[in-house]
C-alpha cells in the first residue's frame, strides 16, 4: 500500500515538474533532436559530394522554415584556408580534436517561427534575425558523423555575420549578440562591424535581439492621468475635511454633554412622595432668611397704659 502512494505521489510530482519547465524542457530537449535530425540528413549522399561545395540538406516538410546546408572540406586545406561559407568565416590553422582527414560543416538557419519555438528570450529582448547554427563533424565515415572540436584564439575569433538579415531600422546601440548554450543559458555580447558576433565556440547557435523600449505614453493619455490625479486628490481633501468637522462637532457635543452631567451632579436636590407622585425637594436652604429693618415693637402693658 505504501509502496502505491509513494509511486503516485512521484507521478504528481513528475507531471507538475514536466508542466512548470516545459518551455525549459522545449529549449534543451527539441534543439538537440533536431542538431543530430539535421545530422542523420547531411551524413546521407555524402560521397557522391563535392569536396569545398556547400550544398543544401533537403529536410522534412515539417521544419520547412528551416534551411540547412553542408560543406566538406579536407583538414590540410582547412589548416591553410579555414572555412568561410554560409555566414560563418572560420580562420585558418585552427586545429581539430579529434583529427579528422576530412571535415564536414553544418550549418543551419532556422526562420522567425522555429527561432521563437526552439529559443525563448526575456521579454525585454525580440529577435533581429534568425537563429544560426553551426558544428563541425568528422567526415572520414560518412555513415557515422562525429563531432569535433575546434582550438579558437581568443584573437582570432569565429565570425557570424547578420548584414543579411538586419533591417537598418533599429538603433545599432540596441542589437545585441546572443549565444545559444547548451545548458540553456544565454550569453549577450556587443556586435562587431557589419552586424558580425565573435566566438571561440567551436559550435553553437547565434543570433542578433534588441531590446525593446517601453512606449512612451501619449500626450493625450498624460493629460487624462493628470485630470484623474486632480480629480482623486480633491475628492480625498474633501473627504478628508469632512470627517475632521464630523470629529470635532462629536468631541463638543461628548464634552458639552459631560458638563451637564457635572452640574446636575453638583446639585443636591432630594425627592419626596406626595401621595403617589414623587417630587423633587431640597435637602437644606442655601440662605438663611433674615429681616432687614429692625425695629423695637410696643409691648403689650404699654399699649393699655
Amino acid at each position: 500500500m505504501g509502496s502505491i502512494i509513494s509511486a503516485n505521489l512521484g507521478l504528481i510530482v513528475f507531471v507538475f515538474c514536466v508542466i512548470f519547465n516545459l518551455q525549459s524542457m522545449v529549449q534543451c530537449i527539441n534543439i538537440q533532436d533536431l542538431d543530430d535530425l539535421i545530422r542523420s540528413y547531411a551524413a546521407r549522399g555524402n560521397t557522391r559530394r563535392h569536396t569545398g561545395s556547400l550544398y543544401e540538406i533537403p529536410l522534412p516538410s515539417n521544419i520547412s522554415d528551416i534551411k540547412a546546408s553542408v560543406v566538406t572540406v579536407r583538414n590540410s586545406m582547412f589548416w591553410r584556408k579555414g572555412a568561410n561559407f554560409s555566414g560563418i568565416y572560420i580562420p585558418p590553422m585552427v586545429k581539430t580534436t579529434p583529427y579528422a582527414k576530412r571535415i564536414a560543416f553544418v550549418y543551419k538557419s532556422l526562420g522567425d517561427y522555429s527561432s521563437s519555438v526552439y529559443f525563448r528570450l526575456a521579454d525585454n529582448y525580440s529577435f533581429v534575425s534568425p537563429v544560426i547554427g553551426f558544428t563541425a563533424y568528422d567526415a572520414t565515415n560518412t555513415n557515422d558523423l562525429k563531432k569535433l572540436n575546434l582550438s579558437i584564439k581568443r584573437d582570432n575569433p569565429i565570425s557570424i555575420r547578420f548584414d543579411a538579415y538586419v533591417s537598418h531600422n533599429h538603433e545599432r546601440r540596441r542589437i545585441k549578440c546572443v549565444a545559444f548554450g547548451d545548458n540553456g543559458l544565454l550569453n549577450f555580447s556587443n556586435i562587431a562591424r557589419n552586424y558580425e558576433c565573435a566566438t571561440t565556440n567551436s559550435r553553437g547557435h547565434y543570433a542578433l535581439v534588441v531590446v525593446n523600449q517601453k512606449p512612451k505614453p501619449e500626450p493625450e493619455l498624460v493629460r487624462r492621468k493628470w485630470w484623474w490625479f486632480a480629480l482623486a486628490v480633491t475628492g480625498i481633501s474633501v473627504v478628508v475635511i469632512v470627517v475632521i468637522v464630523v470629529v470635532v462637532k462629536l468631541v463638543r457635543k461628548k464634552r458639552l454633554g459631560e458638563m451637564e452631567r457635572e452640574s446636575e451632579k453638583s446639585e443636591m436636590i432630594g425627592n419626596i412622595w406626595i401621595g403617589r407622585s414623587r417630587m423633587p425637594a431640597a435637602t437644606m436652604v442655601r440662605t438663611q432668611p433674615c429681616l432687614e429693618y429692625h425695629e423695637d415693637l410696643p409691648s403689650s402693658s404699654s399699649r393699655f397704659l
